[in-house]
């Protein structure tokens, strides 16, 4: 629960190094008086940016808060609000951005990289029924949701 004299800031960091940079200023915060830091939060969903609660002002001109790939602060007059924060602790499950007709890219499996096109999805069990674009004959395949990235989604 946010504290009543503490904000929450955005972090702008290098894309891929938004856990190195937390931790680095975990260890910060751990180590190093006076700089405020209670919480640091990565959100899967935000690429280049991490959230962290402070007690004082994130200031990057502190030689303290020095740490490779961190590039700034994220502009605002009080920071971001616990309910703006909020929706990023509970991601919302995958299989709720398949859409039936969507075409996307197998990531694992015996069929890692073939391209295929989404047939039926059942949701309860967190899987989607596939048909190989490519293949000369179409066989549906059963995988599971997170086996999945989407190239196109449905066009109305």
């Amino acid at each position: 629960m946010e504290d009543a004299n503490s904000s929450i800031y955005a972090l702008k960091t290098s894309a891929g190094q938004e856990r190195n940079v937390a931790r680095l200023l975990a260890h910060k915060a751990i180590s190093v008086e006076g700089i405020g830091i209670s919480a640091i939060l990565v959100p899967e969903s935000l690429k280049g940016y991490i959230l962290v609660e402070s007690s004082t002002k994130i200031d990057l001109r502190n030689p303290d808060l020095k740490v490779p790939h961190l590039r700034g602060v994220v502009e605002g007059k009080h920071g971001i609000t616990f309910e703006e924060a909020k929706r990023f602790l509970k991601p919302e499950p995958i299989i709720s951005s398949i859409q039936k007709g969507s075409v996307v890219e197998l990531i694992s499996g015996p069929f890692k990289g073939e391209r295929a096109k989404v047939v039926r999805i059942d949701e309860s069990r967190e899987e989607v029924v596939l048909e190989l674009i490519e293949a000369a004959v179409p066989i549906p395949v059963t995988v599971k949701a997170d086996q999945i990235r989407i190239i196109q989604k449905e066009a109305d």
